[in-house]
């Protein structure tokens, strides 16, 4: 009976041997080999595709940017901002432009922004579209702690052509909103839009904002100068965009 029962256990054992065996085998190796040739063969196929398509996006993309570059640069004005410009100081932090006149009683500060301020506007002769920079700015006069402060914005109807100072319907800019306040602007402080000013007032904060050099003249000049500035900033920008493809 012992003889017996130890002949079977060691049947069993053999069993569990040659079982674990060939689960080992079959499970693991063939499964395990199967899933890095399938990962291999993946992982040299999406790349290759990926880099392929990237590379031919890239080219076009530099083609381009080159082409555009060319273009923009045959009609550019090569002169650089200016540091002063009818009696204001320049000076300019990427998109921002800033001009300052200082006197013995107040300061003068202009400021624009060119993002957002290219518009079309007709021409004569072959190119019968032309861009033009009008940004919104700001007209800060300070004395000592108290600060006039004028939002305008281009005319709509302004083109860049002939104007005659002495006819109050050819106007340039317009003020959209004064305020004055202490120190350091903040949402708090009342703010009177242009369009409810007396019709009076608007025209004698016009002829004072002219007496301080800023007149309708001036304001066409300042898009001049934006729109020469603006086609700076974008050939460089082109060529950053060139030299990331």
């Amino acid at each position: 009976m012992n003889t017996l029962i130890r002949s079977m256990r060691s049947s069993l054992k053999i069993s569990n041997v040659v079982v674990s065996n060939c689960t080992r085998s079959i499970s693991t190796a063939p499964v395990y080999q199967s899933m890095w040739f399938t990962t291999k063969r993946s992982d040299q196929m999406r790349p290759f595709n990926v880099r392929l398509a990237h590379s031919s996006v890239d080219k076009e993309l530099r083609q381009f940017l080159e082409n555009e570059i060319k273009s923009e640069e045959q009609t550019s004005d090569k002169t650089h901002l200016p540091k002063t410009f009818e009696g204001f100081k320049v000076s300019a932090d990427g998109a921002e432009v800033e001009l300052t006149k200082e006197t013995s009683d107040e300061t003068i500060a202009i400021k624009f922004n060119i993002n957002h301020s290219v518009t079309e506007e007709e021409t004569e002769g072959v190119d019968k579209v032309a861009l033009r920079s009008k940004p919104d700015f700001e007209i800060d006069i300070t004395r000592g702690d108290v600060i006039l402060g004028f939002n305008c914005s281009y005319a709509n109807n302004f083109d860049n052509t002939e104007l005659d100072e002495s006819n109050g319907n050819d106007e340039v800019f317009h003020i959209d909103e004064v305020t004055i306040y202490e120190n350091k602007y903040s949402d708090n402080k009342y703010a009177l839009a242009g369009d409810t000013l007396d019709a009076d007032l608007y025209d004698l904060l016009k002829t004072f904002l002219a007496e301080k050099g800023i007149s309708n003249t001036f304001i066409e000049n300042i898009s001049d100068l934006s729109t020469q500035y603006e086609q700076k900033v974008y050939i460089k920008f082109l060529n950053d965009l060139k030299n990331f493809f």
